[in-house]
């Protein structure tokens, strides 16, 4: 049985995507009997199930949400040395580490002694690029490319979630990229009713068609798209209530009440992860906005899983989870407007044409159950572990 150290640079765990992939991959690695002790930052909150280290808060990290801050380094620096005695400690085989941030931390301290394998969603300096634009300035975004273009160099292998990553890595790096996949849990994550009571707590109005999305609100994950698309629906008398949940809040719903959108929004704010299901069943269209053209989009699965006919951008990574079971809106990356347009025209599509739900329900169910299995990933990633330690 292979002992591997997992690194999370990250306030884990927070209910968010990249920490979805890191509780879900540890879950199933460990029933395929890879023991694992998950490194992470102070803040954050224990699951059941992995064993957890967590760095000394020297500086305290109240953050949950994704994206750069001036505190990152710091915490960094801590979980670093707990790396250094965890590596003493636990004696690992090797470690997987999360993120870029993750594999430098796992470079500088194990250098060539243990085999480090990066779990890649995205890139580093394009999405430090698309959360501030302090980052996109020269001759730092140079800085950044370069601190990534090495990081991946010296991984010694590479685990891609998606296949439309691929093209980001350099042509040298790319024989050890394997791409392994997303997953979602069909077991939890099925058509289901929803709970009157829970509707009602909502402040949802009976009857009315409801738009549901899950995720982090800021603007790469398309919510202020989103938000001019549902003010074109209410401009055209089309009867849709908005549930958009996750957080930062910020001020989406003063931003909204501006807009005039008051009671077609509603923000609840953070869902637990565990309970997700529940608050997306009352969904009758799903809202997959994402911009961001440097990760993954694993809410998609969810929607899928639960049967929920969805709207998303055409791109790459959108096709490549959702295949045909997806009502897509043309994106151009230059004309924010013109994308709120399209996207308002998918979800108006969906909410007038029950036959066309149910035929996108019935697909995306399927082509979840039939491609898209944590354990399926899990045991891409465990053959892995195999080759790299033989």
């Amino acid at each position: 049985m292979s002992k591997v150290l997992v690194l999370a640079p990250t306030p884990f765990f927070s209910d968010r995507g990249c920490h979805l992939r890191i509780y879900e991959e540890a879950r199933w690695l460990s029933r395929l009997g890879v023991k694992l002790r998950l490194l992470t930052y102070p803040a954050g909150r224990d699951v059941s199930g992995l064993e957890i280290r967590r760095a000394g808060a020297w500086l305290g990290y109240p953050k949950l949400e994704a994206g750069p801050s001036w505190r990152k380094p710091l915490v960094d620096l801590a979980l670093l040395r707990l790396v250094r005695r965890q590596l003493l400690e636990f004696s690992p085989d090797l470690i997987h580490a999360h993120l870029h941030e993750g594999a430098f931390i796992a470079l500088l301290a194990a250098g060539r002694e243990l085999p480090v394998v990066l779990d890649y969603q995205g890139s580093l300096s394009r999405e430090l690029a698309e959360h501030q634009a302090f980052f996109r300035a020269w001759p730092l975004s140079g800085l950044m490319r370069k601190t990534e273009a090495w990081i991946n160099s010296r991984a010694d292998q590479i685990l891609l979630n998606s296949a439309a990553l691929l093209p980001e890595l350099e042509e040298k790096v790319r024989p050890k990229a394997m791409v392994v996949g997303d997953g979602v849990d069909t077991e939890r994550f099925v058509p289901q009713e929803a709970e009157p009571e829970l509707v009602r707590k909502l402040g949802l109005a009976e009857g009315m068609p409801i738009v549901v999305y899950l995720g982090l609100l800021n603007r790469y994950q398309g919510v202020d798209l989103m938000l001019r698309s549902a003010q074109i629906l209410a401009e055209k008398k089309i009867r849709a209530q908005f549930l958009v949940m996750g957080y930062p809040l910020g001020d989406y719903p003063a931003r909204a009440a501006r807009m005039g959108l008051s009671e077609t929004v509603k923000f609840p704010g953070r869902i637990d992860y565990f309970k997700a299901e529940k608050f997306l069943a009352p969904g009758r269209v799903a809202a997959a906005p994402k911009i961001a053209s440097s990760e993954a989009n694993g809410k998609i699965l969810n929607y899928l899983a639960l049967g929920l006919p969805l709207v998303c951008f055409d791109r790459p990574v959108n096709r490549e989870l959702a295949g045909e079971a997806a009502e897509y809106a043309p994106f151009h990356p230059q004309d924010q407007e013109q994308n709120a347009q399209n996207f308002a025209r998918g979800l108006e599509r969906l909410l007038k044409d029950p036959g066309r739900r149910r035929e996108l329900a019935e697909q995306g169910r399927a082509r979840a159950e039939k491609y898209f299995s944590w354990e399926k990933v899990a045991e891409k990633i465990s053959a892995c572990y195999r080759e790299m330690l033989s």
